[in-house]
């Protein structure tokens, strides 16, 4: 039972290493396809504006920046946590829906519809993996 486990230790491990690598790799061709520089998914937080950019406007990418601030300054506040909780549930909660819209914008802007939506948000790195390495051609924001 030793070797088991080992080696399903061993295949979680690729898979932490495979996997990150693969999203970066299909990011970058996702931007390739929208004329923009592949090197920018790289960058973690300029790839996911570049991601905005490309998928619909990038005001709400300064809406999600600014909700996650709140989500990172509140809990370093251990006096005003109580009294800012509905701060951060109300920032939780923007997070959540931007992260929906973005999906089905991303999703829209490669010409795919509501059930390719469903699987990027359910199954983000195999979807963004189907986008980038697959035949979908950048249509622009919808």
């Amino acid at each position: 039972m030793d070797t088991l486990a080992f080696i399903i230790l061993i295949v979680g491990m690729l898979a932490m290493v495979i996997l990150p690598v693969l999203m970066i790799v299909a990011t970058w061709k996702l931007f390739d396809k929208a004329n923009e520089p592949g090197w920018k998914a790289l960058i973690p937080l300029y790839s996911t504006y570049i991601q905005y950019k490309i998928t619909w406007k990038t005001q709400y990418f300064f809406l999600l920046l600014g909700c996650l601030c709140v989500t990172l300054i509140i809990p370093l506040s251990e006096f005003l946590s109580v009294f800012l909780l509905p701060l951060a549930l109300i920032a939780y909660a923007v997070i959540f829906f931007l992260n929906l819209i973005s999906a089905h914008k991303l999703s829209t802007a490669y010409g795919h519809d509501i059930g390719f939506t469903l699987g990027l948000i359910f199954l983000q790195p195999i979807f963004l993996i189907i986008l980038g390495f697959g035949s979908s051609k950048y249509e622009g924001p919808q």
